[in-house]
């Protein structure tokens, strides 16, 4: 399930993409508004996955909100001006959809947003780098050094990789990440967590204690929590 957001300043094409939202049953609209500014405010409210943002409005342009904000969402642009393409994907945005929308346009458009869902355009590896991943959040690939990886925390269709310094908001799924990391070296304790077992300070009932966190074990979990456990007791 993607949660939407449309932000368009004409209500026909707002009602339009509504519409298509409504038909398509792994798409949930969270909001539809006129502005970027009222976006914004929507964005800090709700988890939002995918914006369908208009690129020509009065107070704001949808590639100003994009260049002026922290947008880590999937972008799928709906504008009457074509023009704007080329600037639109320098902006990595999923796709750009040109007025008047089909409705078969627009489900490939979606398609699109659900394929890079998995993970496979947002974590990359490098064989000559072993130590590090690369992970896409706020349009560009940061790198990130494993050992440096406290925990990794799912929150619906994004992942928060938390570092002792930073945390890296990413549009991937948790098991992406996990396929990305040393199995080794990182312990999946609960469907929403992967913390990194040589950071782990302590484990007690149903809960891992890192040098500044505390993480839940969840209970189908908790048998490979105390293997780890065990192995730890004898360093």
């Amino acid at each position: 399930m993607l949660n939407c957001l449309i932000v368009d300043d004409e209500p026909l094409a707002r009602r339009q993409i509504e519409t298509y939202v409504s038909r398509i049953a792994s798409l949930k609209l969270v909001g539809s508004v006129r502005n970027p500014s009222i976006a914004g405010e929507v964005l800090k409210a709700e988890p939002v996955d995918l914006i369908f943002l208009d690129i020509k409005m009065p107070q704001m342009s949808g590639i100003d909100f994009l260049k002026n904000n922290d947008i880590f969402q999937q972008v799928i642009f709906i504008t009457a001006y074509p023009e704007y393409a080329i600037e639109g994907f320098d902006l990595e945005v999923t796709d750009y959809l040109v007025k008047p929308v089909t409705f078969e346009r627009f489900l490939k458009a979606t398609e699109k947003a659900f394929a890079k869902v998995g993970g496979t355009e947002t974590i990359k590896t490098i064989g000559k780098q072993p130590d590090y991943i690369y992970v896409k959040c706020n349009q560009r690939f940061e790198k990130v050094r494993i050992d440096d990886i406290l925990f990794v925390e799912s929150m619906l269709n994004y992942i928060h990789l938390i570092t002792a310094n930073r945390k890296y908001t990413v549009y991937s799924s948790l098991k992406a990440v996990e396929a990305s990391l040393p199995r080794d070296r990182f312990l999946r304790i609960h469907k929403s967590y992967l913390v990194a077992i040589q950071h782990i300070k302590a484990i007690e009932n149903h809960q891992i204690h890192l040098e500044h966190h505390t993480l839940p074990v969840s209970r189908s979990h908790k048998q490979a929590v105390l293997e780890v456990a065990a192995v730890l007791r004898e360093r």
